[in-house]
């Protein structure tokens, strides 16, 4: 495909999409899990409903909650999947469905505040911390392999890696307090 061949407007369009999606798939996808029972049956509907997200993604208010417009979405996909497999032996009644609702969309607001507070303390980490957890969870490298690229020892990259973790969890219990008593 050549450039004049290309549409601007709709590679804008799918980085948006992009952008919100990546990091929120997963809470639309714990949505999905606590109103159906079954992994393979979640999969489908997350499918159908990001091919939703998409068709509908130019009805979308940047700004506003992209997990809550996504589990919205979501949830009327699960509705729909339990009208069609209304004969099957494994059903949550309608009032269970209604409980889980609930109880996710708190959930989701939870993991939320969480997700927010260590946004917060990622910033506060140095360069070098923000490398360490690159290495290990954006690229998946074990503690050995960090250990060799770094020059530094197994037990110094695992000690290292120990301190940030301890480091972003006092610092999100601390938010997360700071945020209950405002």
């Amino acid at each position: 495909m050549s450039d004049s061949d290309r549409h601007p407007d709709k590679d804008r369009k799918a980085e948006k999409f992009m952008a919100l999606l990546v990091p929120n798939q997963r809470r639309i996808l714990a949505f999905i899990l606590s109103m159906v029972p079954n992994k393979l049956d979640t999969e489908d509907i997350l499918q159908e409903t990001l091919a939703e997200m998409w068709n509908k993604f130019d009805q979308f208010e940047i700004g506003t909650d992209f997990v809550a417009w996504g589990c919205t979405i979501a949830k009327y996909k699960v509705l729909e999947f339990r009208r069609k497999t209304k004969n099957s032996k494994l059903q949550f009644n309608d009032n269970l469905v209604q409980i889980l609702e609930i109880e996710s969309d708190q959930k989701l607001k939870k993991i939320s505040c969480h997700i927010d507070a260590l946004r917060q303390c990622m910033r506060k980490l140095t360069l070098k911390e923000i490398d360490y957890l690159k290495q290990r969870y954006e690229y998946d490298l074990t503690l050995t392999k960090i250990a060799a690229r770094t020059g530094i020892s197994f037990q110094g990259v695992h000690k290292a890696i120990s301190v940030i973790h301890t480091k972003l969890v006092r610092c999100i219990r601390a938010t997360l307090r700071q945020e209950k008593t405002v």
